[in-house]
C-alpha cells in the first residue's frame, strides 16, 4: 500500500477527550512527516478531504458516518478511532491508533471497499448512506403502507411500522435490532427488513447489488419519514416513490491488516465463549 502524506482529523467534540486525542495523533503524524488538519465540524463539509490521503474520524461510529459525503467526493480512505460504546466501524481505540499510526502511515494497512446506498426521491434529490435507509412512521399515528417493486414488478405491499434497507455494513445496526440478518461486509447485497409487520410472514428480503428498488407510499395513511444513516432528510409524501440502489462509489475503510470483522461482532454482541473473543 502507498504511504500516507496528508491526513484530516474529523473530531466529535461532544466526546470527552476527542479533541485532545486528535491533537495527540496529529503530533505523531507530524513526527512521521505527514501534514495534518484538525476539523471539528459535523457532518464534515463535502469538500473537507479533497486531496487528502486519509481522514481519521475521532469519536465513534456516528462520527465516522458524518464523513461519508466528504470521503465519497474525494476518494480518501477513512479510519475510525472509537471513544464511544460500539465501534463496529471505528475499530481502533485511542491507544491502538497511537501505537499503529506510524506503521499505517508507512503503508501497513488494509482497505475494505464498503458499499453505499443511494436514496433518490421522485424529484431527483439523492442522499447517500453507509448503513441504511429507513422509512418509518414516527408520530405514533399507526401503521403505514409501503409498496415495494423492482424492475417494474411488485415485491410486496407492507403494512408495518416501516422498512429498513441496509448495506452489509449496516446489517449489524437497526437491521439487526429489527430481526434482520448479519451480512458479511464483502457480500454484494441489500437487506430489506420490515419493522413490526402486520403480517408475520413478512421477513427480510435480500436483493443483489444491481437491483434498483422502488418504494411507494400507499394511501391513505400517515406520512412516512425517510432517514439515512440516522439523519432525517425527507418528511413528505410528495417525495414518493423513492428509489434505493447501490451507489457507484464505495466507502474506503482503513483497517489493520490483522483486523477480523467477526472478532468485532463477537466482542460487541457478546457472542459465544469469552475465551475465543
Amino acid at each position: 500500500m502507498k504511504t500516507i502524506q496528508t491526513i484530516t482529523f474529523a473530531v466529535n467534540t461532544t466526546k470527552p477527550g476527542a479533541l485532545e486525542a486528535a491533537r495527540f495523533l496529529a503530533g505523531i503524524a507530524k513526527c512521521e512527516g505527514v501534514k495534518s488538519t484538525v476539523l471539528t465540524e459535523y457532518p464534515l463539509p463535502s469538500n473537507a478531504t479533497m486531496e487528502q490521503d486519509l481522514c481519521i474520524a475521532v469519536g465513534g461510529d456516528g462520527t465516522l458516518l458524518g464523513v461519508l459525503d466528504a470521503a465519497l467526493n474525494s476518494g480518501s480512505a477513512v479510519l475510525g478511532v472509537n471513544l464511544g460504546k460500539l465501534g463496529f466501524l471505528a475499530t481502533f481505540t485511542q491507544e491502538e491508533a497511537a501505537k499503529d499510526l506510524p506503521a499505517l502511515i508507512q503503508g501497513h494497512y488494509e482497505i475494505t471497499e464498503r458499499s453505499v446506498l443511494k436514496c433518490t426521491t421522485r424529484h431527483g434529490n439523492s442522499v447517500y448512506g453507509l448503513n441504511d435507509v429507513v422509512i418509518k412512521e414516527t408520530e405514533g399515528r399507526g401503521l403505514i403502507r409501503l409498496q415495494v417493486s423492482t424492475g417494474g414488478n411488485p415485491v410486496s405491499e407492507y403494512h408495518c411500522d416501516g422498512l429498513i434497507f441496509a448495506t452489509p455494513t449496516g446489517s449489524t445496526a437497526y437491521n439487526l435490532s429489527a430481526g434482520g440478518p448479519i451480512i458479511g461486509p464483502k457480500v454484494s447485497a441489500i437487506a430489506m427488513t420490515p419493522i413490526c409487520p402486520h403480517t408475520l410472514g413478512n421477513r427480510t428480503v435480500i436483493f443483489d447489488n444491481s437491483t434498483e428498488i422502488s418504494v411507494a407510499s400507499g394511501e391513505p395513511g400517515p406520512c412516512p419519514r425517510i432517514t439515512v444513516d440516522g439523519r432525517t432528510h425527507f418528511e413528505s409524501n410528495s417525495n414518493f416513490p423513492i428509489t434505493i440502489s447501490v451507489a457507484e462509489k464505495t466507502f474506503r475503510l482503513m483497517q489493520n491488516p490483522d483486523h477480523s470483522h467477526f472478532a468485532i461482532v463477537r466482542d460487541k454482541l457478546d457472542w459465544g465463549d469469552p475465551a475465543i473473543r
